[in-house]
């Protein structure tokens, strides 16, 4: 911003100069125009490099408002693809790439993780193991109440929500996923999800009702990101980060056989590097970081290009593109100031709020109501479309009454909890030592 600036403001001289030169030798209205003309325009692909490349004002640097709009519209993408699916409408473009919204997410989730790190880092710095108990005990008092509250009663009720999956199944038989989601309340696949190491095991990543393979995938991120932290420095550095973005595409390769027995992606290597994008737009607000981290999301683009080189490759280039623009150079776009706005509304701020809820709860209402409606006479012979909206009002109704209730009752206290628990082991742990 303050290069363009500049430039204006010496273009402006330049004009000025060049207007009282035809001035004082009196040269006709004609001259003085071929004069202005001879000013060298200003240069588009320039412009919009020094735009992406400049930092962000210091007022944008903390909170990223647009980031609490984004998260509620992902949740929703999801549902509405799976909505889609178990009405048996036939795939729809976007609509039925529920796997970008959970990509999306993913970036999110980068961002976020990095944004708040390189704020805390003067006071919390990553050299410091307190700083990953910290960072860990946080994520998990977001992410655990919630969660275990929603296995429970997934895993209590897994029978009749399989007997409501395998209803839709009659009419549209090709929307069948695997009974044992719906069936295994085992000992061995309570442990695996209670400790959230359900997405390193391919039997166990897709076990339940909940589509918490996306969770496991979480943790393992979680796990590493104070590892990351370390490795990607302080700065900004490209070389740095192709050089972790190779390690896990390296990892994935060795052990190429073992991730595909996966039934989702839910080995951390398989999306190291959507993270990793997004971890990278957090750099770019940083000054002086320039036009390294739209490398990065350029580089992670083409790898997903390369495994998907159809329209759905293009999608994740255009949702990724579209992510960074917002979050990390929307202050720099005045044509994307209204939809920062709308993201970081107050309606905007509460689809964020709800989000994390929104997306564990909605199965556990979505196979009820679409189990149900496939029993109704004359549902089936509805037009897809109305099938689709029926099915998507009466669950999405419910779905945000459930994710309110637990988002006011059980996430809220469960992280006010853990505030209390990592306060009181900061100040034992200090006296401990002294």
């Amino acid at each position: 911003m303050t290069a363009g600036l500049f430039s204006f403001r010496h273009a402006n001289r330049l004009v000025t100069k060049s207007a009282v030169a035809c001035l004082a030798c009196k040269k006709p209205l004609a001259s003085r125009h071929l004069a202005m003309q001879a000013l060298p325009a200003p240069d588009a692909r320039s412009t919009m490099r020094r735009m992406l490349a400049a930092p962000l004002p210091t007022s944008a640097t903390h909170h990223v408002g647009a980031l609490d709009g984004l998260r509620g519209l992902a949740a929703f993408w999801v549902f509405l693809s799976h909505v889609q699916i178990l009405c048996g409408m036939r795939a729809v473009p976007v609509l039925a790439w529920g796997d970008l919204a959970v990509d999306l997410f993913m970036m999110i989730s980068g961002f976020l993780m990095a944004h708040n790190a390189l704020t805390r880092q003067g006071r919390e710095p990553w050299e410091n193991a307190a700083t990953w108990r910290t960072f860990w005990g946080r994520r998990f008092f977001r992410i655990a109440p919630a969660y275990y509250l929603l296995l429970a009663v997934a895993l209590a009720c897994g029978p009749l929500l399989g007997h409501y999956r395998e209803a839709i199944a009659g009419p549209f038989p090709d929307t069948m996923t695997s009974r044992d989601r719906y069936g295994d309340a085992s000992l061995a696949n309570v442990l695996h999800h209670v400790t959230f190491v359900f997405g390193l095991r391919p039997d166990y990543a897709f076990r339940t009702p909940l589509p918490d393979w996306s969770i496991g995938l979480e943790m393992q991120f979680y796990a590493v990101f104070p590892v990351l932290m370390l490795a990607l420095g302080r700065t900004f550095s490209l070389r740095r980060h192709l050089l972790v973005l190779g390690a896990g595409l390296g990892v994935w390769g060795l052990l190429w056989g073992y991730a595909s027995r996966f039934p989702m992606p839910a080995f951390l290597p398989m999306k190291l590097h959507v993270f990793l994008l997004g971890m990278a737009l957090a750099r770019a607000r940083l000054p002086g970081s320039g036009l390294g981290p739209w490398w990065m999301v350029a580089v992670v683009c083409g790898v997903e290009m390369a495994r998907h080189p159809d329209v759905h490759g293009l999608a994740f280039a255009l949702v990724a593109g579209g992510f960074g623009v917002l979050v990390a150079g929307s202050d720099r776009w005045p044509l994307l100031t209204p939809i920062r706005r709308w993201l970081s509304s107050a309606p905007g701020r509460r689809a964020g709020d709800y989000a994390y809820s929104f997306y564990l709860v909605h199965l556990l209402v979505l196979l009820p109501v679409a189990g149900t409606l496939v029993s109704i006479a004359g549902y089936l012979t509805l037009p897809a479309w109305s099938r689709f909206a029926i099915c998507a009002v009466l669950a999405g109704g419910v779905s945000l009454g459930l994710c309110m209730l637990l988002h006011r009752y059980v996430e809220q206290p469960g992280i006010a909890w853990g505030k209390r628990w990592l306060g009181r082991r900061a100040r034992v742990l200090p006296a401990a030592s002294g």
